[in-house]
């Protein structure tokens, strides 16, 4: 598989305490896989540039469930996040409606997107690092992503 058709993403202000668990993981996952990797502080139709021409994408972001334990890794589906967002989505436009912008603009938008959402404890607090709970699950969440990445792309990474 080429590598320049897959690309790691991932969604997060890392000034925001566990908010910047995706552009975490994406560095980390990305370096140990060698995989392009890229950071995105707030969703806008830019994303675009970064998916088109590829044929697998994995977006990772931080979600925010107290009945879930901090640190564990949820699959979300487009279909997925066009029901749980609302107009006071911090990031201000979807993922879904980004996609859904691309493939009226684009003839051939990717169709392998992965989305992970990582649970976590505080994503709104002013800080350069994450919460202790969140900082003691961090090998265990990269470990858990990249086996997930790995069978996903068929061992070809």
């Amino acid at each position: 598989m080429d590598k320049g058709r897959i690309i790691l993403i991932g969604i997060g202000n890392d000034l925001l305490t566990d908010d910047g668990i995706g552009p975490y993981m994406v560095k980390r996952i990305g370096r140990e896989l060698d995989c392009e990797h890229a950071a995105v502080t707030h969703l806008s139709l830019e994303l675009l540039d970064l998916v088109l021409g590829r044929r697998l994408i994995y977006i990772i972001d931080s979600f925010k469930d107290p009945e879930l334990p901090v640190g564990e890794v949820k699959p979300f589906s487009l279909e997925d996040l066009e029901y749980l967002q609302n107009p006071s989505y911090s990031h201000g436009i979807t993922i879904p409606i980004i996609f859904g912008i691309g493939e009226k603009l684009y003839r051939s938008m990717p169709e392998n997107v992965r989305i992970f959402g990582i649970n976590v404890s505080d994503n709104q607090t002013i800080s350069d690092s994450f919460s202790d709970v969140l900082n003691h699950k961090l090998d265990e969440i990269s470990h858990h992503l990249c086996k997930k990445i790995k069978i996903d792309a068929g061992g070809k990474i």
